[in-house]
């Protein structure tokens, strides 16, 4: 006996345009982070650097690697929330965390150099791909490097 379709699951006309909407977006939001990710694996982007230790009165250093990813950000629909890139010390070592967009993204969590390690959070699960579990009670040090403009209000 085939199972009958529970009418309350079923969309109403009305929901479909905003529903179809909501899945455009959805879409090109997993691809900007995709095509993120795609050029930063990529050898134009890592670059061996040094990493300069920020004081008080300078801003945190950007490598060339970073520079890039951000301005290639800049390039795709804004995110919601405003995407943002973190520094962070883990293991003993700077990484730089990009937190997911929305709902079953992945977040990125690049070495030094560029490099993508893990993704700590984020997925179908929202726990990441479990390469960094830990990222999140093991990190320190962390400082906002950039926050996407679009998003701020404006007086």
């Amino acid at each position: 006996m085939a199972a009958m379709p529970n009418p309350s699951l079923r969309r109403s006309p009305a929901a479909s345009p905003r529903l179809a909407r909501g899945r455009a977006l959805l879409g090109a939001a997993c691809a900007a982070v995709v095509a993120a990710t795609a050029l930063i694996g990529s050898d134009t982007l890592a670059e061996p650097h040094t990493p300069a230790a920020p004081t008080a009165s300078a801003p945190a250093p950007r490598p060339p690697w970073l520079q890039r990813l951000i301005r290639q950000l800049k390039t795709q629909p804004m995110g919601n929330p405003p995407q943002t890139v973190w520094r962070y010390l883990y293991r003993g070592r700077l990484v730089y965390y990009l937190p997911p967009q929305c709902c079953d993204q992945y977040s990125v969590l690049f070495d030094e150099d560029g490099t993508v390690i893990a993704a700590p959070d984020g997925g179908l699960t929202g726990r990441g791909d479990g390469r960094a579990s830990d990222f999140h009670t093991v990190r320190t040090q962390g400082l906002l490097l950039w926050r996407d403009p679009r998003g701020q209000a404006r007086p």
